[in-house]
C-alpha cells in the first residue's frame, strides 16, 4: 500500500482529471430553513441551490487563469513535489463538509490500481480528442462513442502489493 501512496504524481493527475471532468457536473441541494450566506444572499427554506462542478472548475477567479488547461503539477507544492491539501469546498467532486463522500479514499485507490494496471500493461490513445463532448445528464457520459487506440506495452509489470492481482481479471 505505500507503493501505491508514493505516486503523488498520479494522484494529482487523478484530482486534475476529476476537476475538469467530475462525475456529477451539477449538485442540486435543498434547504430545510431559511439561510444567509456570508455575503448577505437570504435563502428561503424549501429552495434548490445547485453547484455547477463543471462550471466552478472553470472559473479563473477560483483556479487562476490557466482554469481550463489540464494541469496537474496545481495539486504539487512546487517546492517539494508533495500532494498540497486543496479545500473539499473549492474541489467539490467527493462534496464537502457533512456530506463528504464516505468512500473517497476508496474511490481514489481504486481508481490508482486501475490506473497503474492499465498504464502498465498498455498504451492508451484518444482518437480527436478535441471531438470530445458530454451529454448533460445526473452524471457525464461522453456523447456517442470515445475511439480510443490501444496496443500493449513493453513496460514490465509492477506489482504494486499483495493485494494487486484483484486487478488481474480485468487487464
Amino acid at each position: 500500500m505505500e507503493e501505491i501512496n508514493q505516486l503523488v504524481y498520479l494522484e494529482a493527475a487523478l484530482k486534475e482529471t476529476l476537476r475538469l471532468h467530475p462525475s456529477v457536473p451539477i449538485e442540486p441541494k435543498h434547504t430545510l430553513h431559511d439561510a444567509t450566506l456570508s455575503d448577505g444572499t437570504f435563502i428561503p427554506a424549501g429552495s434548490t441551490v445547485s453547484l455547477s462542478n463543471y462550471g466552478m472548475a472553470r472559473m479563473s477567479q477560483v483556479w487562476g487563469p490557466d482554469a481550463e488547461e489540464f494541469r496537474p503539477e496545481r495539486w504539487l507544492d512546487p517546492t517539494t513535489g508533495k500532494l498540497i491539501t486543496v479545500s473539499a469546498y473549492k474541489f467539490s467532486s467527493f462534496n464537502a463538509g457533512p456530506r463528504l463522500c464516505l468512500g473517497k479514499n476508496l474511490a481514489m485507490l481504486e481508481m490508482k490500481l486501475v490506473v497503474v494496471g492499465l498504464l502498465s500493461r498498455f498504451h492508451l490513445e484518444v482518437l480527436n480528442p478535441e471531438s470530445v463532448t458530454y451529454d448533460l445528464s445526473l452524471t457525464l457520459p461522453v456523447k456517442g462513442s470515445l475511439n480510443v487506440t490501444i496496443s500493449r506495452t513493453s513496460l514490465p509489470r509492477v506489482k504494486l502489493h499483495r493485494f494487486a492481482g484483484l486487478c488481474e481479471g480485468y487487464m
